[in-house]
């Protein structure tokens, strides 16, 4: 029997595939990024000024979230386009042949793997109103694969290659699965189970209705705060376990893999927990966790330890942000979900990018380890403002839409 392309289930599979092969490169560069500088001879300042490039093109590439969602019967164009836009941007990084020319690709490269969120998380929140966290984490679980095939990958290709040489590689896969996206998801936004239309003075209307909603802004605050210690932690873990721990490309490749794949294992499971039981019960005592392990880091030496707390890290990194993300799309209007993801990664890629630079600056003055404690800081400012919004027990009062057959 030929399969319905508007199936939902199936959807979802070539979303979380697409999410997947776009945090594989994504996830990637941290890991070239010590040999990178190395090979270049940048400085700390100078590696936070990537970081920092790197975080504004993530919050410039949420931008057009108003947009996204008045031209939804695109949006299997965007998200091939997306991977297109990803594979030849690294090519380019690849090739870069100075440290500015360097700084421009890596800002172009950053803005699809951003947009790329937009239509995705709004398709999937239109598509399953009854089980979002699920669908959120199920995406996210694709990526979680991403995160941990990349860096393991890139470890390995590393012994063999230079840098230049790993992203070019990795370029191949990313044009395959665009194909994928091109033909299975070509209409996806024509049939989302909603028929209605939103003209550009109500698109924007909508759109102030989200800012002006206390509890979506106070989620979203929640998830930049998140942002910011993870992409602190994203950064300089590399540098922490070469320079400090001395570990070579391959056991780095495997270290990062963990630390950014683990949400393989809880990535689902959490979002699934969220949806029966509210988010509210699975965020906190994820915070938790997250800021005693953050904490723990540089204590847990450079043995096995050191291992257990990047894994159980590793568990919390990214399935936290799909259930935030499916926290804040529950209390917003059909037809403004990517507005609303816009304007939560917005703000977190650009706050994220002064993050690089504090960090940058508390290298240079304290040690690298003291970035540890600076990221449980943070979870733990993520934690109290969570407490501090009314949340609905159950998520079922809250859903935007109508639910559709799996």
């Amino acid at each position: 029997m030929k399969r319905n392309k508007q199936d939902r289930g199936f959807i979802l599979t070539i979303l979380a595939l697409g999410h997947g092969v776009s945090h594989w490169i994504d996830q990637s560069f941290p890991v070239l990024l010590p040999t990178i500088a190395s090979s270049l001879g940048l400085g700390t300042f100078q590696i936070g000024i990537i970081a920092y490039v790197r975080q504004i093109g993530f919050g410039v590439g949420n931008i057009p979230g108003l947009l996204v969602d008045m031209l939804r019967k695109y949006w299997g164009i965007m998200l091939a386009g997306c991977l297109i836009w990803t594979s030849i941007s690294y090519i380019l990084v690849g090739a870069s042949f100075s440290y500015y020319m360097l700084i421009i690709t890596i800002f172009f490269a950053s803005l699809p793997g951003a947009l790329w969120h937009l239509p995705a998380a709004a398709s999937l929140s239109r598509r399953f109103p009854d089980r979002r966290g699920f669908a959120l984490s199920i995406h996210g679980f694709g990526g979680n694969i991403g995160n941990a095939i990349g860096p393991f990958t890139v470890g390995i290709l590393l012994t063999v290659l230079a840098w230049r040489g790993v992203l070019l590689v990795q370029a191949l896969p990313i044009f395959l699965v665009a194909i994928v996206i091109k033909v299975f998801l070509k209409d996806l936004g024509m049939d989302s189970g909603k028929k209605d239309t939103f003209s550009l003075r109500n698109q924007i209307q909508a759109f102030y209705t989200v800012l002006r909603n206390n509890r979506v802004m106070g989620l979203a605050g929640v998830g930049v705060i998140r942002e910011m210690a993870l992409s602190s932690m994203f950064l300089w873990t590399p540098f922490y376990l070469t320079e400090e721990i001395g570990m070579e490309s391959f056991q780095l490749g495997i270290h990062m893999g963990l630390l950014t794949g683990m949400g393989i294992i809880s990535t689902p499971f959490l979002g699934s927990m969220s949806d029966r039981h509210g988010r509210k019960i699975i965020l906190i005592p994820g915070f938790i966790f997250s800021g005693i392990l953050m904490a723990l880091t540089v204590s847990a030496g450079n043995g096995i330890w050191l291992t257990v707390v990047i894994c159980a890290l590793g568990l919390f990194s990214f399935s936290l942000h799909q259930v935030i993300m499916a926290a804040v799309l529950d209390y917003v209007k059909g037809g403004t979900e990517a507005t609303t993801v816009s304007v939560m990664f917005g703000a977190g890629g650009i706050l994220s990018a002064f993050s690089a630079l504090i960090t940058a600056g508390i290298v240079d003055s304290f040690g690298i380890e003291y970035v540890y404690y600076y990221q449980a800081v943070l979870t733990g400012l993520a934690l109290l403002l969570l407490l501090a919004i009314p949340m609905n027990v159950s998520n079922r009062n809250c859903t935007n839409g109508q639910t559709e057959p799996l």
